[in-house]
């Protein structure tokens, strides 16, 4: 019963509802989590996938020329190589993208969810060495195309031949692990870690308490 002169209770406020009952008001749905993972990885398919046939086309050019023995003992080496590097670095490192893309559920605010490449390749909300790893990886990118576009024929193909098996190690690896995350629930946890930072929050919309009587609904940032 409400006595006179009394405000009735918001019909959105009671008194009883949890924090977390609450924000689950402000989730993402279903529907677009699942577009916000395809976004996240697939932008790093396309790009790996396009970067590897845009060099395969000027790989393709060793095949024009023959090959003394220094280059041939410099194209089993670089191939060795990034065979090495496919293995030890890019696969997991696909792993991880994989693992931060499951863990992006309707928790998380949208802002991760449009920020999704960024998100799953650790440029932010990372451990210090998944941050070092991911801009340490951009600046190699870099350095090295600076370089190798200085070298003579066929040294350049000969680079390009490697970088090409690590682009599609990554996209292989990117493809498979998606799928066996996905479709069968065994995500490639023995290949790497999310490296969210210790105590990592989620970005949750909250319906407060009413303030100053007009009951207007506010967002809580949770950090």
């Amino acid at each position: 019963r409400l006595k006179l002169g009394t405000a009735p209770p918001h019909p959105r406020y009671h008194p009883g509802l949890s924090a977390h009952s609450a924000g689950m008001a402000g989730r993402i749905c279903s529907g677009c989590v699942a577009l916000s993972r395809i976004w996240g990885l697939g932008f790093w398919i396309v790009l790996l996938g396009d970067s590897a046939f845009s060099l395969s086309v000027r790989a393709k050019e060793l095949f024009d020329d023959s090959l003394n023995v220094p280059q041939w003992c410099g194209l089993v080496a670089c191939i060795a190589f990034f065979v090495f590097c496919a293995y030890w670095a890019m696969i997991r490192w696909s792993a991880v993208l994989v693992l931060r893309a499951h863990a992006l559920d309707g928790e998380y605010g949208l802002i991760h969810h449009i920020l999704s490449p960024l998100f799953v390749a650790g440029f932010y909300k990372a451990t210090v060495s998944r941050l070092v790893k991911a801009y340490g990886l951009v600046a190699f990118i870099i350095c090295i195309g600076i370089v190798v576009a200085a070298l003579p024929s066929p040294w350049r193909q000969i680079v390009d031949a490697g970088v090409v098996i690590n682009l599609l190690a990554g996209t292989g690896a990117l493809i498979v692990f998606a799928g066996t995350t996905f479709c069968q629930d065994r995500p490639p946890s023995k290949w790497g870690q999310t490296d969210f930072p210790a105590g990592a929050g989620q970005c949750r919309s909250l319906d407060s308490n009413t303030v100053g009587g007009n009951g207007d609904r506010m967002q809580a940032l949770v950090v």
